[in-house]
């Protein structure tokens, strides 16, 4: 089998923080694939919420679905998890999002664990998530910080200054690994690790490794490409989806 692809899509369509995936994404699969990572061309340039998810999920499936080339899995590089329910209906391989194997993740390698989240993270959420996914009994919290999500993209001191804070107040309060509730908090991610002292998950790269654990069950490429037959319908508008809701397709 050829070196296999995972497409890792970023629903916002932020350059910066595409970038900063990227350079994590590139760092998890090492030789073992070869990653492609995409924004979308059209939403908001940061997900906050479920308004942004859902113009986010628009554009992110018009992303997959103009994708020619084969691949083998996909990534949500969004720690909502927006659209993979939508994509798991489009394609016929593995897709991950990086807020549900982040968590899996954390389970495995802990027995309690914390997020650090920008002011937009719900712990009301976060709590309903863990506890669905009976983790609630290692989850020990939300932190959430007073940053935006596009301060991440500004270099400032300041920023990774507030992540350790909140990162140290929870390893104070018995967090044994950390998750960050933002695909964009990634090149911080080292330096946090080693001003803690406890595992520190870059989400990107937890959904990544999943991805590449999906594929080790796989030995050969799907024989007829990676896309579903969509029920055959009138589409208005999504350029790059019409193809696959024709009856040929």
């Amino acid at each position: 089998m050829d070196q296999p692809t995972i497409l890792v899509i970023n629903p916002n369509t932020s350059q910066e923080m595409t970038a900063a995936i990227d350079r994590v994404a590139q760092a998890t699969v090492g030789t073992q694939a070869q990653a492609v990572t995409l924004c979308s061309q059209q939403g908001p340039h940061t997900i906050e919420g479920p308004l942004d998810a859902a113009l986010g999920t628009a554009g992110m499936l018009e992303v997959v679905g103009a994708y020619t080339a084969p691949f083998d899995a996909v990534v949500v590089a969004c720690f909502g998890d927006p659209g993979v329910d939508a994509l798991r209906m489009l394609v016929r391989v593995p897709v991950v999002g990086i807020g549900a194997a982040s968590f899996t993740q954390a389970g495995f390698m802990s027995q309690r664990f914390a997020i650090v989240t920008p002011s937009v993270g719900t712990p009301a959420r976060y709590a309903a998530v863990t506890e669905a996914m009976g983790l609630s009994k290692q989850f020990i919290g939300t932190y959430q910080t007073s940053l935006a999500v596009v301060d991440f993209e500004s270099g400032d001191p300041a920023v990774l200054q507030t992540l350790v804070g909140h990162a140290q107040q929870a390893v104070k309060e018995g967090a044994e690994c950390l998750l960050f509730g933002c695909a964009g908090i990634a090149d911080q991610i080292a330096e946090i690790e080693e001003r803690v002292g406890v595992p520190c998950l870059a989400s990107v790269a937890a959904g990544v490794s999943q991805a590449l654990a999906c594929l080790g069950h796989r030995r050969v490429r799907l024989a007829d490409g990676p896309f579903r037959q969509v029920n055959a319908k009138a589409l208005e508008g999504f350029p790059a989806l019409q193809r696959h809701y024709q009856a040929d397709a």
